[in-house]
């Protein structure tokens, strides 16, 4: 008797760990692909509102995503556009960073 309760519990346990697997190896496979697996050459006229940039993954591939007021915009890193266009935002972002700090302006009167 205590030889089949063994292979019982060895059996629910074995069937634990499959579960287990089962559902943490489901998890990340059912979530959406969120990355451009193409991209456009074309200049993107829409209004810009950021980027970032996207290293080759498979099936992601080398990009700079753009964000636009219409959404996400899949560029070729190498297009002399995308380039100027990264400058242009980097160095606004600067300029926002620079002016968006409030300071103080240290008194001259003594107490």
């Amino acid at each position: 008797m205590q030889l089949n309760q063994m292979m019982m519990m060895m059996s629910l346990a074995a069937i634990a760990v499959i579960m287990s697997v089962m559902i943490t190896g489901t998890n990340g496979q059912n979530k959406p692909i969120e990355c451009c697996t193409s991209v456009s050459t074309k200049e993107i006229t829409l209004p810009i509102t950021g980027f970032r940039f996207q290293k080759r993954n498979p099936p992601c591939v080398k990009a700079v995503i753009f964000f636009t007021t219409e959404g996400m915009r899949c560029s070729y890193w190498k297009q002399d556009w995308v380039k100027q266009k990264i400058q242009e935002l980097s160095k606004l972002h600067r300029w926002e960073k620079m002016n968006s700090t409030v300071s103080t302006p240290l008194s001259a009167s003594s107490p």
